[in-house]
């Protein structure tokens, strides 16, 4: 769930990385290391995610670090570069400490934080993690009305946003306000 991203090529790129579903913060998440993608490493790794950040964005580099959220789970804070020799020069260390002190805040906001049950923490309300919510609302109506799984629904959804050139949280809230029919999400059956 992304929290916010600044500048707006920032959130276009976490969005890009939704899009296609993997990518250099996926990695940090699932793996619990950092994770440093220069521009050579992100076309071998994730070459479509690569060509679109390279297209759509002026960053050439990520440098994904993992997050601890104690009971909360876990999640990654993505810094991008734009150029791939930058990434020599971030101190890892001070990054890290710098990933541990988000990391510890949004674990205690979410513990001691006041806050209803039903609502959540304050931070979950702003518009960068309302829109993700939005696309997981989409994906649960796509897996609804299709009579799919969740997995095929955000592929559905995805192969809809890589088509269309576009971030999947678009297609997503075209599907939400009724602009694209779900019908045009289904997978074609063999005859």
């Amino acid at each position: 769930m992304p929290l916010g991203a600044a500048p707006e090529e920032a959130a276009l790129a976490e969005r890009l990385q939704f899009t296609v579903g993997t990518g250099p913060c996926a990695s940090a998440e699932s793996c619990r290391h950092p994770v440093f993608a220069v521009e050579e490493e992100m076309l071998r790794r994730w070459p479509v995610f690569a060509g679109l950040l390279h297209r759509e964005t002026p960053y050439r580099a990520v440098v994904a670090l993992p997050l601890e959220l104690g009971l909360s789970g876990s999640a990654a804070i993505d810094l991008y570069f734009r150029r791939s020799a930058d990434v020599a020069a971030l101190d890892v260390f001070e990054a890290m400490a710098v990933g541990e002190l988000v990391g510890s805040a949004l674990s205690d906001a979410a513990l001691w934080s006041t806050w209803r049950a039903e609502r959540g923490p304050d931070w979950l309300h702003g518009p960068t993690p309302q829109e993700r919510t939005a696309a997981w609302a989409a994906v649960d109506r796509i897996a609804a009305e299709l009579g799919v799984g969740p997995d095929t629904a955000v592929a559905l959804l995805r192969a809809r946003a890589y088509v269309l050139g576009v971030p999947a949280d678009q297609v997503a809230a075209d599907v939400r306000s009724g602009r694209l029919p779900v019908s045009d999400l289904q997978v074609p059956t063999e005859t």
